[in-house]
């Protein structure tokens, strides 16, 4: 564990959030039950980082998975100000086909040119939100910063 810093931030998926909830819960129920001496020496060395750090008591586990329950600090996809970048995915062979994901929530972005220039686009959700229907859009054109641009040596 790192001693530079007394608060980390840590971005987890949300399946990755619930092991985190269940081992606190179980360490709880198991270690903290009879105080906050932890009888299992391999586990209290994890909890106190080989005893630089006083062990969190049952109650401070308790908060912090409350905290956790009702982090805000995940963005919704769809009220995310993305930050694409180009990424592969699938392609139809119907006009100029680009993907992109976002580096903030995971949503993945695709954007087809047709020749006549008309475009359409659609933002789909993250992974974990796979049921979520995709954001579509009709454009007159491509914009300019959507399009990446040519790399040398490539044909049109």
């Amino acid at each position: 564990m790192r001693k530079s810093k007394k608060d980390v931030t840590l971005r987890v998926s949300r399946r990755e959030l619930a092991t985190i909830l269940a081992a606190l819960r179980f360490h709880q129920d198991e270690n903290l039950q009879g105080g906050c001496e932890i009888a299992d020496q391999f586990v209290r060395e994890i909890a106190t980082d080989c005893s630089r750090l006083k062990p969190l008591s049952f109650q401070e586990v308790s908060e912090m998975c409350e905290r956790m329950n009702l982090s805000e600090d995940a963005p919704d996809w769809r009220e995310c100000q993305h930050q694409w970048r180009e990424t592969r995915g699938p392609t139809t062979g119907c006009g100029a086909e680009y993907w992109f994901r976002c580096r903030k929530c995971g949503a993945t972005r695709y954007r087809c040119v047709e020749q006549d220039g008309s475009s359409s686009e659609e933002i789909h959700p993250p992974d974990e939100e796979a049921d979520a229907p995709p954001v579509t859009r009709q454009g007159p054109g491509p914009k300019k910063k959507d399009v990446p641009p040519k790399r040398k040596g490539t044909s049109p």
